[in-house]
């Protein structure tokens, strides 16, 4: 039961990250063009992307329950029983599968959801939905909350609630008494209560399919151009504020370093304003100008990538053979920049640190998946792990959120800044040598 929940958290955020380009792929490759001279009709299209999702997102459940299954046997803590495994996976993986492949089609369709906006956006309301979820559950002990709940975390909550008769579970991190017998856990039942839960909250999602298929452009270039233009307009009023100064700032710039670190204000002015958030933020919570923060740099290195201007990148001087060194420090320049107030109020050499761990994981991440939604995935979500920890746990306080961690802690994060920024030197010259 314990590594389904696991499973079905991966394929929420994890697993929505590497779904969530389907259209953009075809797009991308042309082969959109050609879908769209067929006989194949939108929502035919739209439940074909639907159900790849589905089947994507399923065998990497299957996956990783084989692996859990093995993990069994490797350690020899109990019998292995497959059916025991097989229906806790099907009581709990099933809804989320569903839930993150509906909503990874149906941002793509809607312009402004379609982007890195949409990954922030798709991530609260994931975590908003599984807190509501458990906090009534445990608050009041309603059952109707499991019908909402992709996770399964509230029916799991509400089921060991009534057969242990306490709300705090740990493996492997809470006191243990070996003189005390063993408590035997049935796990989820195979009941008909249960069962009604699971089905509604899988069910819950699919009209959302409807959303997409209206939204969807058809590949017709007009559209596709006209949706770029749309997500462009929710922040073109901000932008347009912001550009007289940026591109004044741009003009300053003399070393490649700080023109990239400028061009990330110019192409999007309103990072400007998150700076601007960030620096106020820093000086009462370091937390929100650390997230502010990422969300800034997170596709500085790979937007070449994207926007396939890396040949021209690559005809100015030593820039090709120093690629990840200039994206780390451009990252750098602007980090620094949005933390200015938090290294001010907070422990520097901690702060210091976890921007240096925070940059060279974006880099890496951009390297590797030359796109930004990697990042945005394993930072938000490490990043919510540090902040609702609150600090009893001195090794995930990467940059003194919580006050001073100890120097073991902080060096800790400097050698893993120092191996992630060398694994992405490693990762690009390998890709060069290609």
């Amino acid at each position: 039961m314990a590594t389904a929940l696991l499973g079905a958290i991966f394929v929420c955020l994890g697993g929505y990250s590497v779904i969530s380009n389907a259209i953009l792929r075809d797009v991308r490759s042309r082969c959109g063009s050609v879908i769209a001279s067929t006989t194949v009709r939108n929502g035919e299209y739209i439940i074909g992307k639907f159900l790849g999702n589905i089947l994507f997102l399923g065998t990497f459940f299957a996956g990783f329950m084989l692996v859990s299954m093995a993990m069994v046997l490797v350690r020899g803590e109990a019998p292995l029983e497959v059916g025991t495994f097989l229906l806790q996976y099907l009581l709990i993986a099933p809804p989320p599968i569903v839930f993150a492949s509906v909503l990874a089609i149906v941002f793509e369709s809607i312009p402004f959801l379609s982007g890195r906006f949409g990954d922030v956006v798709y991530f609260f309301l994931f975590l908003g939905l599984l807190g509501a979820a458990v906090a009534t559950a445990e608050t009041t002990g309603a059952t109707w909350p499991a019908y909402f709940d992709p996770s399964g975390m509230a029916p799991v909550i509400l089921q060991t609630t009534a057969a242990l008769h306490t709300k705090s579970i740990a493996i492997g991190a809470g006191p243990f008494d070996r003189h005390l017998p063993p408590v035997v856990y049935p796990g989820l039942p195979a009941s008909g209560e249960l069962f009604a839960e699971r089905l509604l909250a899988l069910i819950v999602p699919l009209p959302l399919l409807l959303i997409a298929r209206l939204s969807f452009h058809r590949f017709d270039p007009a559209r596709v151009r006209a949706s770029a233009s749309q997500k462009r307009r929710w922040f073109s009023r901000l932008n347009a504020i912001g550009k007289p100064l940026t591109r004044r700032m741009l003009a300053l710039a003399r070393s490649p370093v700080a023109a990239d670190a400028l061009m990330t204000a110019t192409l999007t002015p309103v990072v400007v304003l998150l700076a601007i958030a960030s620096l106020i933020a820093g000086t009462k919570s370091v937390a929100t100008a650390f997230v502010l923060t990422g969300l800034a740099i997170a596709d500085v290195a790979s937007r070449d990538f994207q926007q396939e201007t890396v040949a021209l990148i690559y005809a100015a001087p030593r820039l090709r053979e120093h690629f990840v060194a200039w994206k780390f420090l451009s990252s750098l320049c602007v980090a620094v920049v949005m933390l200015a107030t938090a290294i001010l109020h907070a422990p520097i050499a901690a702060v210091l640190t976890g921007l240096l761990f925070m940059t060279s994981a974006a880099t890496l991440l951009a390297i590797v998946t030359r796109n930004a939604k990697a990042f945005i995935v394993l930072f938000l979500s490490f990043w919510y792990v540090v902040v609702s920890d609150r600090g009893h746990t001195p090794a995930l306080d990467f940059a003194g959120l919580f006050g001073r961690p100890p120097a073991s802690v902080t060096l800790m994060y400097a050698v893993m800044a120092v191996a992630l920024f060398v694994a992405a030197e490693g990762v690009y010259r390998w890709r060069l040598a290609r």
